[in-house]
């Protein structure tokens, strides 16, 4: 399970136990304050992770976990460009933070890449960490593309 495993979870506070993981998927498929969506191998249609944007109610927060086989393929990347603008979108989001790991450099250079900034750095009781935000100037109405 991918939030089961010490590895996939290295940069996301340590791993979960089955019980734990089961629990979180189950919020992540019902909970009204969290957007996300699966992440599939394309050719094999097998899960590999998952994007959420949490805490719609309050500062939204996005976050991300592949499995360890993807890792450095761009995958993440790619399902990010997509899914970020989406959901900025359709939940009218204008401020999200995102929190990084200070030794983290490839989320670092991707959350960067979506146009995340530095705000400060912190440290809680798993390490130090960057907590990033991205401000829109406007969220982007569908429509007005046409």
């Amino acid at each position: 399970m991918l939030n089961c495993c010490a590895k996939n979870r290295a940069e996301m506070n340590g791993p979960h136990t089955v019980a734990s993981a089961k629990q979180l998927f189950q919020k992540v498929l019902h909970d009204p304050n969290l957007y996300s969506m699966a992440v599939l191998d394309n050719t094999t249609r097998e899960y590999i992770g998952h994007v959420f944007i949490s805490n719609l109610d309050g500062v939204p927060e996005l976050g991300f976990i592949f499995d360890k086989l993807y890792w450095g393929k761009g995958l993440a990347s790619e399902a990010l460009k997509a899914f970020f603008p989406k959901a900025l979108r359709e939940r009218q989001i204008e401020k999200v933070i995102a929190s990084v790991n200070l030794h983290h450099a490839p989320c670092f250079r991707l959350l960067q890449k979506l146009g995340f900034v530095i705000r400060e750095e912190k440290q809680d009781g798993f390490g130090p960490y960057y907590e990033l935000e991205f401000t829109s100037d406007a969220v982007v109405d569908e429509s007005s593309l046409v």
